[in-house]
C-alpha cells in the first residue's frame, strides 16, 4: 500500500513539474523581448550577433518572413546573392544604409537606419544595391 501511494505521488509530482516547465517556456515566448518569425522566436537583443555584427538582413516577404539574406558590407549588385528586386522588409542592426533601385548605386536611392516591416509600394521589390553610409 505504501509503495502504491509513493508511486502515485511521484507520478503526480512529475506531471505537475512538467506542466510548470512548459508554462514557463511559453511565458518566455510571449515576453515582449521576443518576436515571432515563422515558427521560430528570435530575441531582438541577439539580432546583431545572429545576423553578423552591424549588418542588415533583407527578407523576401513583408513582416520579416520568407527567404532572408544577411549583408555585412557594401553590396553593389544584389543579383550576386540572388536577391535582386526581392526585398520586401529589412532589419538593420546598426548604422544607416542606402538602398538603390539599380545596381552599382544608380537610380533612386533611399536611406534607412531602422527596421522596416513593410516597404512602401514604390520601394517594394526594387532594391538592387545596398551600402552603409554611417
Amino acid at each position: 500500500m505504501r509503495k502504491t501511494t509513493f508511486f502515485i505521488a511521484c507520478g503526480a509530482l512529475a506531471l505537475l513539474t512538467t506542466q510548470a516547465v512548459a508554462q514557463d517556456r511559453d511565458w518566455d515566448r510571449r515576453d515582449h523581448r521576443y518576436e515571432q518569425r515563422g515558427d521560430r522566436y528570435d530575441r531582438r537583443d541577439d539580432r546583431r550577433d545572429r545576423w553578423g555584427g552591424g549588418g542588415i538582413v533583407l527578407f523576401e516577404h513583408r513582416d520579416f518572413y520568407g527567404d532572408a539574406r544577411p549583408i555585412r558590407g557594401d553590396m553593389p549588385d544584389l543579383a550576386r546573392i540572388g536577391f535582386n528586386d526581392r526585398a520586401s522588409s529589412m532589419r538593420i542592426a546598426r548604422g544607416a544604409w542606402q538602398f538603390c533601385e539599380h545596381a552599382y548605386f544608380q537610380g533612386r536611392c533611399w536611406v534607412y537606419d531602422y527596421d522596416v516591416g513593410v516597404l512602401p509600394n514604390r520601394q517594394n521589390d526594387r532594391f538592387s544595391s545596398v551600402r552603409r553610409v554611417r
